[in-house]
């Protein structure tokens, strides 16, 4: 699905960057549309708010992303005249790409509210 990045690495010492560029990693050719789709309607995508914390502890709160809706993503299809095959396609890799990214992220985010909650 995914193929390495053929971009120029980024200046020594900058280790951030670097680290960064080291796990990029560019979807292969065949791929490019549901990969464009997906991030074309990320901006749709709702979030749920929650608050934890109480008292005088530690208070934090979180956004958790929820799953892009099937009608925005037809629709981009749509909008870009994609026939059956392609708007299918699409859509499935859409749908699988957000799963995983929605697994990620709210794993990224269980591990934040450990860090933030951990007893001292």
């Amino acid at each position: 699905m995914a193929a390495r990045c053929g971009v120029l690495p980024p200046p020594e010492h900058a280790w951030d960057a670097y680290d960064a560029w080291l796990r990029k990693v560019d979807p292969e050719p065949a791929n490019m549309l549901p990969w464009r789709c997906w991030h074309g309607v990320a901006g749709t995508r709702r979030y749920r708010a929650e608050s934890y914390g109480a008292g005088m502890g530690a208070t934090r709160g979180v956004s958790y992303p929820q799953p892009l809706a099937d009608a925005e993503i037809l629709r981009w299809c749509h909008m870009r005249r994609l026939n059956e095959a392609e708007t299918d396609f699409t859509f499935q890799l859409v749908k699988s790409l957000d799963q995983t990214f929605l697994q990620i992220r709210n794993q990224q985010i269980q591990q934040d509210l450990e860090h933030t909650f951990r007893k001292r």
